[in-house]
């Protein structure tokens, strides 16, 4: 770095420096000999050529690079598509979710439909035997009480043979599904999830071997300058400089070897859990299948055989029991009908209804995160500009600490310097004139204005400086970005 002096020390040529303030324009203007003036105030400072708008990008997550959709040089626009990961594992997953929320739906719309239009009719016609059965039985016993008697023994005798027949093939099948959709999904979580484990520990062996490659270069760099300072004469700046960046390097080093130790040990302990909740649903899928296979509930066969052995006493005593003992059975009938008609006419209870909801949520939100994590693995350009630098191979990882891909608007340039002291600060202001001149252009001069002054300063060896921006007035397409420019402020 130059070191910054006063312009009152300074004698400058400037001719025509009213024009310094014009709006700037696209042409391109040619160095102008001026004439030597003496210059009152003012600071001249070493500063660089930058585009006015740029931007480094880096990947959300890690993968292999499966394709690159631009070259250095290339014009893209703001939001388009620049490279791709290998997403094939994360389009899975978002085809699971998209599954698990169907299924999802479905089973709540189960639950809002209630009972079949069928099965409430059948109900209500068992109210309606077994209300008869009771008006028959409480007047003389006719050949229409017998006729009730074992319309009613039939329906029992129906209803247990129902429920000992079994689960419907629509449920059994729909069981299945489930088992065989969390099977699917148990082996899909443990690919993908050891797969995430085995790139995060490349990841950590990279980052080792990056922070004993920055250890070796600091030590090669300090053993380099003690050489020196048995030297007469001070040891050079950039020497000091090389070695405090060497330092840094190490420090980062050993911060991005901490992040990617962190990062693995992250990995195989989201291996252990989501395998583990992956087995749990397994686990349940299998369990409600073997409910759905396994015998109707005893205590409901218990029940069915009850009125089964209710309806054939109803039927004795019609045949040669007391009439009391025949009413009252009659009566368990009308009850027994009237709760299984109000069962089935019931609305699912709000906790139900809640349950059902709740998993329709749980894999909404579930899509959304895959459908998340899948947009990750595409780099897009958040501004309009030029890809100025491509760091991407197909079939690569990329590579940690450097962006992938630089994008940069090269239509619009500026001059920045940023070794201004707090001492020559004070002496700038926005819109000041400005003239710079360029070390790969001899002779060469172009006249601006303090656009910015940015106004926290960083310390650096020491020092506090401030970064001033520079509009150039005008462009000469010689300048490359960041060429090497001096920089002359008059306050």
């Amino acid at each position: 770095m130059r070191k910054i002096i006063s312009s009152s020390i300074l004698s400058i040529a400037l001719a025509g420096l009213v024009a310094c303030g014009a709006a700037p324009t696209e042409t391109q203007v040619q160095p102008t000999a001026l004439p030597v003036v003496e210059a009152a105030t003012g600071v001249i400072a070493e500063g660089r050529v930058v585009p006015a708008a740029s931007v480094g990008l880096t990947f959300e997550t890690t993968g292999k690079i499966a394709e690159i959709l631009v070259a250095e040089g290339d014009t893209v626009s703001a939001g388009q598509p620049l490279a791709h990961l290998d997403n094939r594992d994360l389009n899975l997953r978002v085809e699971q979710a998209q599954v698990s929320l169907e299924q999802a739906q479905a089973d709540y719309a189960k639950l809002l439909e209630g009972a079949t239009p069928e099965q409430v009719a059948a109900a209500e016609a068992e109210v309606l035997r077994a209300q008869g059965n009771l008006q028959a039985t409480q007047g003389s016993v006719t050949q229409a009480d017998l006729t009730a008697a074992r319309a009613e023994l039939e329906s029992a005798r129906a209803r247990l043979a129902q429920l000992q027949a079994g689960a419907k093939n629509a449920d059994v099948e729909s069981a299945q599904a489930a088992v065989d959709q969390a099977r699917a999904n148990l082996q899909s979580r443990r690919d993908s999830l050891a797969q995430a484990k085995i790139n995060a520990e490349l990841e950590l062996e990279r980052a080792a071997n990056a922070l004993r490659n920055a250890q070796d270069n600091y030590s090669r760099i300090m053993w380099e300058n003690k050489d020196l300072e048995r030297l007469p004469g001070d040891i050079p700046q950039s020497r000091k400089d090389e070695e405090a960046a060497a330092l840094r390097a190490v420090a980062d080093a050993e911060t991005a070897m901490q992040q990617a130790q962190l990062a693995v040990e992250q990995a195989r302990q989201a291996e252990i859990t989501d395998v583990q909740n992956a087995e749990a649903q397994v686990r349940d899928a299998e369990a409600r299948l073997e409910k759905v296979l396994s015998p109707t509930d005893a205590d409901a066969i218990a029940a069915a055989r009850a009125n089964v052995a209710a309806a054939e006493a109803t039927l004795a005593r019609l045949t040669g029991g007391e009439q009391q003992g025949n009413v009252a059975a009659a009566a368990a009938g009308v009850s027994n009908a009237e709760a299984r008609l109000a069962e089935l006419s019931a609305p699912p209870s709000e906790a139900t209804l809640a349950g059902g909801l709740a998993r329709v949520r749980a894999a909404e939100v579930a899509l959304k995160q895959a459908q998340l994590d899948l947009e990750k693995t595409t780099l897009t350009a958040p501004i309009a500009g030029t890809v100025a630098e491509l760091n991407l191979n197909v079939g690569e990882m990329p590579v940690t600490g450097t962006p992938a891909i630089v994008l940069a608007d090269l239509n619009n340039w500026t001059i920045e310097t940023e070794d201004l002291t707090e001492l020559n600060i004070v002496k700038v202001r926005e819109g000041d004139p400005v003239i710079v001149t360029f070390d790969a252009l001899s002779g060469f001069e172009l006249p601006g204005t303090v656009a910015q002054i940015k106004p926290i300063g960083q310390n650096r060896q020491g020092d506090i400086v401030y970064t001033v921006v520079v509009t150039p007035n005008s462009w000469d397409e010689r300048l490359r970005w960041n060429m090497t420019a001096l920089v002359v402020i008059e306050g």
